[in-house]
């Protein structure tokens, strides 16, 4: 699963859809990373919040994040496994 995240905000709706994928509440979320709910809710909102709750967050789901210069061409392929 993969998406091009333009905006903190876009980031944070990431985020929450793939926790909601899991089946994963956001109190369960939220204690799995040792926040507050309402440090989580702001995460997947795009508000502030720390880049190492960000960090954890993309790592518990495991995802990563791959920079991009602007204009750049990408292709994206997706592998089972």
């Amino acid at each position: 699963m993969w998406t091009n995240s333009y905006s903190l905000e876009q980031t944070g709706e990431f985020i929450q859809e793939v926790r909601r994928s899991r089946g994963i509440t956001q109190q369960r979320f939220a204690e799995m990373l040792g926040v507050s709910h309402t440090t989580l809710s702001n995460l997947e909102q795009g508000k502030n919040t720390s880049t190492r709750t960000l960090e954890l967050a993309l790592q518990l789901l495991g995802l990563r994040v791959v920079i991009v210069p602007k204009g750049a061409r990408v292709v994206v392929t997706e592998q089972e496994g």
